[in-house]
């Protein structure tokens, strides 16, 4: 279909459970084309019927905060700040920092404590971290004309 299907992960409970698809293209993913995919998708999942009764489907961008999942992502956002879970026997870990690179399966990444090397297959989940697109909550909206001001032609 010309996307890129960045991560599928089914949630909920086994009797509800939630299929969350997240896809992009270049230039990103627009509204409209979510809602196309997810028709394409539902018909598709009708016809397969994976999931026994009732499921919801949930098509997105991957938005700012785009998950990473393969070693191509790592590559493609070399030099870009992230969050990277990592699980062991220790518990899970949480690194914050540049991705400096991904090679045969570790990514090196550039934090406050000195670079981390981490091996893609214990990393439980990671994100990147878009400072760009973080809504600035003290930021003034201009406030609209009123009504009477717009019929009496003044702007």
């Amino acid at each position: 279909m010309g996307f890129e299907c960045v991560k599928l992960e089914v949630v909920g409970s086994t009797r509800s459970p939630v299929v969350r698809l997240y896809v992009d293209k270049p230039g990103g993913v627009t509204v409209g084309e979510c809602a196309y995919v997810s028709r394409m998708i539902g018909l598709l999942l009708e016809r397969e019927d994976p999931f026994p009764g009732r499921y919801l489907l949930e098509v997105s961008s991957p938005g700012s905060n785009r998950p990473l999942v393969t070693e191509e992502h790592y590559q493609r956002f070399a030099g870009s700040e992230a969050r990277v879970a990592v699980g062991g026997t220790e518990g899970k870990i949480t690194y914050t920092g540049r991705i400096r690179s991904c090679i045969n399966g570790d990514l090196t990444l550039e934090t406050d404590g000195g670079d981390v090397v981490v091996a893609l297959r214990e990393i439980v989940r990671a994100h990147l971290i878009n400072q760009e697109y973080k809504i600035d909550k003290k930021r003034t909206k201009e406030k609209r004309p009123s009504r009477q001001s717009w019929r009496r032609g003044e702007q």
